[in-house]
């Protein structure tokens, strides 16, 4: 048997986030079981959503999720888990009624494995965007074989013991959940052009990418990445189970959902990696071929905010001049790492430095 004892280190560009250890033992599983005290729609929805809970799924193995609603777990997010169960048939979400004085805090994960092996993933970490990937956390990921064995007896028994208490979601969960609310972001100042200084990144992040989009025929929002950008900025390793998770800024500051993306190797001749970027979907891409710009800023491990730029937009001639007097990383199209300075410098005004990033529910 192998146990890991892991702290999610959101500051540690080594960290495995709790979200891409989930993933990881899902990809070979049969079954998930999990029991988690809280839940948040943008924890559910990216995990569920996620194509390897999709693979799982499809293969015929059921993924069955029961969420307490103590706290935190949100009308909107039961009414996302529903949505879900209509879409995948394999999935069976489920909640806990709790009745007594004391609060339904479990947090883990059981995998059935093919062989008759088994993985277990108990920790502190809730279904919520902190409890994934933003917050220090720590996680036991414990491995058998079909010859070993983990006794789950006392988790068996309490389903059994608690069968009147867990239920399909229903309109009185759904109203039971109304009354839940999630921890609201600190209060803003009013809007204004005059950038503030950026927000603080996690020690050792910080870095801004600059990158020209090729067209790719007609699916360019699936931008081609060589390798050194992959490893050294988006800090990629294990493109199977790792994700980056992508945040769009708008001209007025304001960021968009997280949009969490794997990592995707072409096998053709170009032999390159390609992430999707949410903001030029059905965008067509611009007739005079000149090449849209896309500029990440790094505030956390594998957690970025991003800008797409098109010919036309406020700053695109300012960016481009910017990456004609920089470095650039790796083979194929122009690929520079700068920082924030510089960046103010060429364009004082970028929406990823007018606001830092929000709260996003991460508890």
């Amino acid at each position: 048997m192998q146990i890991t004892v892991s702290m999610q280190d959101p500051t540690y560009a080594g960290t495995t986030y709790l979200y891409e250890a989930i993933l990881a033992a899902a990809q070979s599983a049969t079954t998930w079981r999990g029991f988690y005290a809280f839940a948040t729609r943008d924890g559910v929805d990216q995990l569920i959503e996620d194509n390897i809970v999709h693979d799982l799924m499809a293969r015929g193995g059921r993924v069955d999720l029961v969420v307490g609603l103590d706290a935190i777990t949100n009308r909107p997010t039961l009414e996302r888990m529903q949505e879900l169960e209509r879409l995948h048939p394999n999935f069976a979400p489920r909640v806990f009624w709790n009745d007594s004085r004391g609060l339904f805090h479990p947090k883990i994960s059981d995998f059935n494995l093919p062989d008759g092996g088994r993985i277990l993933i108990v920790g502190s970490g809730n279904l919520t965007p902190g409890g994934l990937r933003a917050n220090f956390e720590a996680y036991t990921v414990a491995t058998a074989d079909q010859h070993e064995s983990i006794d789950l007896s006392s988790l068996d028994d309490f389903a059994l013991r608690h069968t009147d208490e867990i239920s399909r979601i229903d309109d009185a969960a759904l109203e039971r959940a109304a009354a839940n609310t999630t921890r609201p972001s600190p209060p803003r100042g009013p809007r204004t052009r005059t950038p503030p200084a950026p927000p603080t990144p996690a020690p050792g992040f910080g870095r801004i990418l600059l990158a020209q989009v090729p067209r790719a025929g007609d699916r360019w929002a699936q931008v081609h990445f060589n390798a050194d950008v992959i490893n050294t900025y988006f800090r990629l390793h294990r493109a199977d189970s790792e994700r980056v998770f992508l945040r769009r800024a708008l001209p007025n500051g304001t960021r968009g959902s997280i949009e969490a993306r794997p990592c995707v190797y072409s096998e053709g001749s170009n032999r390159n990696y390609k992430i999707e970027i949410g903001a030029a979907s059905g965008i067509p891409y611009p007739p005079d071929n000149r090449r849209p710009l896309l500029v990440f800023y790094e505030h956390q491990l594998r957690t970025y905010d991003y800008l797409l730029l098109m010919p036309d937009d406020d700053g695109y001639d300012r960016l481009l001049n910017l990456c004609n007097n920089l470095p650039s990383l790796g083979r194929g199209l122009p690929r520079h790492i700068t920082d924030t300075a510089t960046l103010a410098r060429s364009w004082p005004n970028c929406p990823l430095l007018l606001f830092g990033p929000d709260d996003h529910q991460t508890f």
